[in-house]
């Protein structure tokens, strides 16, 4: 079984269509738990995301006051 339209004409296109003849063949194999472990990972990652993201904040937060208060902050326009 060849890909539709292909014009294999060197020897590595001809052992390709070959290779891909063979894989086209096999049936995919289907872990019957990786549903439920990219469930279970969305679901913890959802779960955290709300918490990091307020952390994250509440650091720049500090820094930017920190900044303020040492002086590298940006100079008042005068």
């Amino acid at each position: 079984m060849t890909t539709p339209g292909a014009d294999a004409e060197s020897p590595a296109e001809r052992a390709l269509e070959s290779r891909l003849a063979d894989v086209r063949l096999l049936p995919p194999e289907v872990d019957p738990g990786l549903a439920a472990a990219i469930v279970r990972t969305a679901r913890w990652q959802r779960a955290v995301r709300a918490p990091v993201v307020l952390a994250g904040a509440l650091a720049r937060a500090a820094a930017d006051g920190l900044g303020i208060l040492i002086g590298l902050g940006k100079e008042p326009r005068a």
